[in-house]
């Protein structure tokens, strides 16, 4: 059994069903699923059953489908979690359902349970944070799924930067809460051990996400447990440090002797040589205040081995690119090269856009593109650093 539930529009929270092999979704009337939203296109997107899942297939919409943040061309096969955004306005969650001792249950497929006893007393289970920003509460679990994660839309949020918008979720099934990783960054960890599949938590059990956030897994509560917080605050972008009082020397990130592994968390900067003090310092120095990490290559010599050896290994282990866009940029032989590299990879590139370029690269057309605002920089890195923690989360 499948189906999409409405996380982000006009219903939040609704089920749709899915069982034909061919589902449509869009604004018309003649459409299976029906979202009534001026984002929609009144034919939007489709849906096919291909195997064990469904593959959507946008229809020339004109806000566009997008799924974790990458936009459709094509099709693209859902897996369990997959969230599917339809324009700026519209979330839906696809999820996989089993039927268990008559309850459905959102499981992987590849998931089987034992015999069970049912669970009986709703205020039986809790978990207690350990570490973090809110120690020593309790969150009641009651619910068949209780999701948590840094977005707002989670039954249980946790402000923390390691925390993934959507990071675990937790299943009430015969035997107890079973808890699944949803594919976080920073991983879920159970006793120590990495969470691969899901996992049936038994009493005390410590669940830790990232580094910094723990959680202890209780039963038997008793008749009067503290009382549970839904939410808690977001911080706001502008709480986000900008402006350091860095020298730009002190922006370029030195890589001699760096290990294999070791620039997997790192944003690589693709750039002319000559903007280093105009465009690119000012821009690596607030990525930098904003907690990420970067990799440029300005103080090594360009053609050294060193250098290209450096250049290889940054370029295989980044995991996103930021291309600073200019005419001379776009000129640079390097530059094409490396944005070549990453798009070979389907590894995600965020373009810069500090001077306008005619005609465009073709090959960079289908990028989704942020424009720099001389008048406004602060602005236009905070759009920047916000798609970067979208497409770090999705």
């Amino acid at each position: 059994m499948y189906r999409l539930i409405m996380r982000r529009g006009p219903t939040p929270g609704a089920i749709y069903e899915l069982e034909a092999d061919e589902v449509s979704i869009g604004r018309g009337r003649k459409n299976d699923i029906i979202i009534h939203d001026n984002e929609v296109s009144k034919e939007h997107c489709r849906l096919l059953r291909l195997m064990n899942d469904y593959e959507v297939r946008d229809q020339n919409s004109a806000a566009g489908t997008f799924v974790n943040g990458q936009r459709v061309i094509g099709g693209w096969l859902l897996q369990p979690g997959s969230l599917i955004e339809l324009g700026d306005t519209i979330t839906l969650e696809y999820e996989r359902t089993h039927v268990v001792n008559g309850q459905s249950v959102v499981m992987p497929s590849n998931h089987t349970f034992a015999p069970a006893t049912p669970v009986d007393d709703a205020h039986r289970y809790g978990l207690m944070m350990t570490q973090g920003p809110a120690l020593g509460h309790v969150y009641m679990l009651s619910e068949p799924t209780v999701s948590l994660g840094r977005d707002l839309n989670n039954d249980i949020v946790v402000q923390d930067p390691e925390i993934s918008r959507q990071h675990l979720r937790l299943y009430r099934t015969p035997q107890g809460y079973l808890v699944e990783d949803l594919h976080s960054t920073n991983g879920t960890f159970i006793n120590g051990e990495r969470l691969k599949q899901p996992h049936l938590l038994q009493a005390d059990d410590v669940i830790r996400m990232g580094t910094r956030v723990q959680l202890q897994f209780m039963q038997r509560l008793s008749e009067r447990p503290p009382e549970s917080v839904t939410e808690v605050a977001r911080p706001s972008m502008g709480e986000i440090s900008f402006g350091s009082q860095d020298t730009y020397e002190n922006a370029a990130v030195a890589v001699n002797g760096q290990t294999p592994g070791a620039l997997l968390d790192h944003i690589f900067v693709a750039y002319a040589r000559d903007e280093w003090e105009k465009y690119v310092a000012p821009l690596v120095i607030n990525l930098e205040d904003a907690g990420l990490h970067v990799w440029v290559d300005q103080y090594m010599a360009e053609g050294s081995d060193e250098w290209r050896h450096a250049v290889e290994l940054a370029l295989e282990e980044c995991w996103l690119m930021v291309l600073v866009v200019s005419p001379q940029s776009l000129d640079s032989n390097h530059v094409k090269m490396e944005y070549r590299y990453f798009q070979r990879r389907d590894k995600p590139i965020i373009p810069l856009v500090y001077e306008q370029v005619r005609p465009y690269p073709g090959e960079l057309s289908r990028l989704r593109a942020i424009s720099y605002d001389a008048e406004n920089a602060r602005r236009s890195f905070h759009k920047l650093i916000f798609e970067i923690m979208q497409r770090r989360n999705s």
